[in-house]
């Protein structure tokens, strides 16, 4: 069931040769050693005993059920418009992930009631009895395994586990995290890293001096995760959204207390004060196989580079996305195509608080596409607008090539060279700047797989840690970059004389306040291409973290981040430094000083008891970079990662003639002239990811076609 690769593990570092990293990914992870004598034991046991193990894990779900009742008619549910809204709407489940999720819970609840009931009372570990059980098929003829079965034999569309680096790391073995009774509080972490804003300006400054990422780096690195990686949350058995804080973001009264609750919590404050509360629901389950064994938790991306987020996970979710006409996806018409804007939420078939934390507020702005992360924020829908925009260019110049290409036709061919322009952009653009070129060529080189595999999925590591790099990049505002404001975007390299900002983060968040206009829409990608990235480290802005010991005004993404690695069993931080560095084992803290800063690493003396507690979250985000944005062991999990991925577009089966030809018309197409032509924009440089310079010239729009 894990992928328990250890020091067989995709270990990549630069130098390592193209042919020895296709060796490691074919490499079969080991089994775990079970002791004859818990083998003997737990076979021992007959089949009605593990019929009536599966009954009784089954009671529990029951038992839930009702408390959900209580908690329902007592209103404590997730309010539109709420802080807790926000956080939903980064982790909302579709409804085939509830049901994939539900029959997972029922697998896990009946596993954790043998752990409790035939392994503790025998001395049996936790890991020890998950590895058994993860080989112990559900008992035959009952109704959960013939549910399971259905489920495994249905058109999953975008819904399978997350795959391991390492094997699962819980308290129980299965499913019970580590709280604040062994590791740190991740709100405290968060406020313990975080150092305030005047002082990561005066650090840019001295990164501003050899530094060159524009913030479409950080841009393009969440619209990929949107792509690849959507953990999701568990909700009631009627789909209602679990809520664990009350409305005044305190602490729920024990009685209210959901089973999947894991909620952020903050020191109180003074003698009589009480803790602050973020909303956190653990993440939905996942059916790996129709065995007992620990928690899988469920990705609802598709894991593969194929603008899902913009389209929509499955053919439901694209259907409402489509016009059906000429090819066309939804959008709000404004009378020219790089006039338009993302469809709006009225004009589709989703409800307003899919996508928008707004409440009861009928006339606020609020887009609509395929993943309700979309109005995440201003960067998120600019970069869902230009690819709607590209596919809708695409249907427009193959429909007046082809003018008896049905509807159908039209779309899905629009839709096969926007995913190709979209995967090269990626690949070939954003890569080498996220890992360096070096190590982009390793990932790229060309795998001649045996045989078709199945679908390959995303690491827990990829999905919920490495992946989310990008959030140390941001800063809290957007500057507006185009001189005095007029419309002749050049590129400005002297700050104007009264800087204005076209945005602050933190009130944008699943909250669009701007005056969306085609106009804004080109400012805010002028500004983007001009304005530079923070360089990666521990200490994120003030906009997506909250350091003030008050009631919290907005969520704090790096407690969430920690907490759900946490959730998802992820190992600490030195594991994976041990086997991507290949430094053999780490015995201290002094074996952390060769990747992290000595500042950092100080901050992580005073903030965890051990160097064996640091989450991989923290310890990631604080190394040095690498030969590109990120360092050594992020750069390990996503260039494994990323080889998976290309790996998978190289086993793709044939495509038609005519989408072959297609694709190939357009692979003149590239990040640049992507914007151009999406745009109102005169020029955009050469490399969309890097600063205007004399190594990177600007290109004129006018000239592209």
């Amino acid at each position: 069931m894990f992928l328990n690769i250890y020091l067989c593990m995709l270990t990549v570092v630069i130098g390592t040769s193209a042919s020895s990293l296709n060796n490691r990914l074919e490499i079969p992870h080991p089994r775990e050693v079970i002791n004859p004598d818990v083998q003997a034991f737990l076979d021992g046991l007959s089949s009605e005993k593990w019929q009536e193990l599966v009954s009784s894990g089954l009671d529990s779900i029951n038992r839930q059920k009702r408390l959900e009742e209580n908690l329902l008619s007592s209103e404590i549910t997730v309010q539109n418009g709420s802080l807790s809204h926000v956080q939903l709407l980064d982790t909302l489940p579709n409804r085939a992930s509830n049901e994939d999720s539900e029959i997972a819970l029922k697998i896990l609840k009946s596993s954790l009631f043998v752990y409790n009931t035939q392994c503790l009372p025998h001395d049996i570990g936790g890991e020890e009895c998950r590895a058994y059980l993860e080989n112990k098929p559900l008992p035959e003829g009952s109704v959960l395994r013939s549910e399971c079965l259905k489920l495994l034999k249905s058109k999953r569309e975008g819904h399978h586990a997350f795959r391991r680096l390492l094997d699962p790391h819980y308290k129980n073995g299965l499913y019970e995290t580590f709280t604040e009774d062994h590791l740190p509080a991740p709100w405290s972490i968060s406020v313990a890293l975080y150092e305030p804003d005047n002082i990561q300006k005066a650090k840019q400054a001295r990164y501003h001096a050899d530094g060159n990422l524009n913030l479409g780096i950080a841009q393009w690195a969440q619209f990929v995760e949107h792509d690849l990686s959507k953990p999701v949350s568990q909700s009631m058995s009627n789909g209602a959204p679990i809520e664990c804080c009350n409305r005044d973001q305190n602490k729920l009264q024990p009685r209210h207390n959901h089973p999947a609750c894991a909620p952020i919590i903050s020191q109180a404050s003074g003698r009589y004060g009480r803790a602050n509360c973020l909303n956190y629901v653990r993440s939905a389950l996942a059916v790996a196989d129709c065995n007992f064994g620990g928690a899988e938790q469920l990705n609802q991306a598709t894991g593969y580079l194929d603008l899902s987020q913009l389209y929509g996970f499955t053919p439901a979710a694209e259907r409402k996305m489509r016009a059906f006409v000429r090819g066309n996806l939804k959008s709000t018409s404004n009378g020219a195509h790089l006039n338009d804007l993302l469809p709006m939420t009225a004009d589709t078939d989703y409800k307003e608080h899919s996508f928008c934390a707004w409440g009861a507020s009928a006339n606020a702005t609020c887009f609509a596409a395929g993943d309700s992360r979309v109005n995440s924020n201003p960067y998120s829908i600019l970069v869902y607008t230009i690819f709607m925009r590209n596919h809708n260019r695409l249907a427009a110049e193959l429909m007046e090539r082809y003018p008896s290409w049905s509807d159908e036709k039209l779309f899905q061919s629009a839709k096969a060279v926007n995913v190709d322009i979209y995967r090269r952009v990626i690949m070939r653009e954003w890569l080498p700047e996220v890992l360096g070129t070096q190590l982009t060529s390793e990932v790229l080189a060309t795998h001649q797989p045996s045989s078709r595999q199945s679908a390959i999925e995303i690491s827990n590591e990829f999905g919920v840690a490495a992946s989310r790099f990008y959030f140390s990049m941001l800063p809290n505002e957007l500057h507006n970059l185009a001189k005095n404001d007029d419309d002749n975007y050049v590129r400005n390299t002297v700050t104007p004389t009264v800087p204005t900002d076209l945005f602050v983060l933190k009130d944008q968040i699943y909250r669009p306040r701007i005056q969306y206009t085609a106009k804004k829409l080109d400012q805010i990608l002028h500004s983007v291409l001009n304005q530079r990235a923070l360089k990666m480290d521990s200490s994120y802005a003030g906009g997506v973290v909250w350091h003030e010991n008050t009631k919290p005004g907005h969520a704090d993404i790096l407690a969430f981040d920690i907490q759900r690695g946490r959730d998802h069993g992820l190992q600490p931080y030195y594991k994976y430094l041990e086997v991507c560095s290949q430094i053999g084992p780490v015995t201290g803290w002094s074996d952390f000083e060769k990747f992290i800063p000595k500042n950092a690493l100080d901050k992580m003396k005073s903030i965890y008891a051990s160097w064996t507690d640091v989450d991989l979250i923290v310890g990631g985000i604080a190394e040095r970079t690498v030969n590109g944005t990120v360092g050594a062991t992020f750069g390990c999990i996503l260039s494994e990662q990323f080889a998976k991925v290309h790996q998978r577009h190289l086993q793709e089966p044939d495509l038609p003639p005519w989408s072959a030809s297609l694709l190939e018309d357009y692979r003149y197409m590239n990040g640049s002239k992507l914007l151009c032509l999406n745009s109102e924009l005169r020029t955009t440089p050469q490399n969309i990811f890097q600063l205007p310079s004399a190594s990177n010239q600007l290109i004129d729009c006018d000239n592209v076609v």
